[in-house]
């Protein structure tokens, strides 16, 4: 039988990801991350480091929550090993509904994820100079970090 193409592991990943997520299942949840993964937060929260901990993070805000998640749309990139979702989030205690994109990048060897970057459709915060991941390497990634110059006029 012939193996599954990485597109549709990933796609297997993130579905699994997101359910275990909307039942509270930390386990669930923890599997289908490495166990070394950093699933980073917008600032001011500071990532989350480890597949346990992330587990446990999702399962303890359903709970207490009352929160679930869709998936809306999914675009993959096999040979990069990498995701976009995009989502959106429903809040039941405070009645309240959020849209967002996930980003993903998966071990190869092992179609767990490595890294999840989520990005909401949120108001800018206009008192923030900066408004980003605490603690990601943004220039170490290839991220611009300062105003292009032909923008600064």
């Amino acid at each position: 039988m012939a193996q599954p193409a990485p597109a549709q592991c990933i796609e297997h990943v993130i579905r699994t990801y997101i359910q275990a997520c909307n039942d509270a299942d930390a386990e669930a949840i923890a599997a289908c991350f490495c166990p070394e993964a950093i699933h980073y937060l917008p600032a001011p929260r500071l990532k989350w480091a480890g597949a346990v901990t992330i587990g446990s993070n999702f399962a303890k805000i359903v709970r207490e929550h009352g929160v679930c998640w869709t998936v809306d749309h999914l675009l993959i990139d096999g040979d990069r090993c990498a995701a976009a979702l995009e989502w959106t989030r429903f809040d039941r205690h405070h009645t309240q509904i959020i849209r967002g994109v996930d980003w993903f990048v998966f071990e190869p060897q092992t179609w767990r994820m490595q890294e999840v970057r989520p990005y909401t459709a949120a108001p800018v915060h206009p008192d923030m100079a900066r408004q980003e991941f605490v603690d990601f390497d943004y220039a170490g990634r290839g991220y611009p970090t300062t105003f292009p110059a032909e923008h600064t006029q």
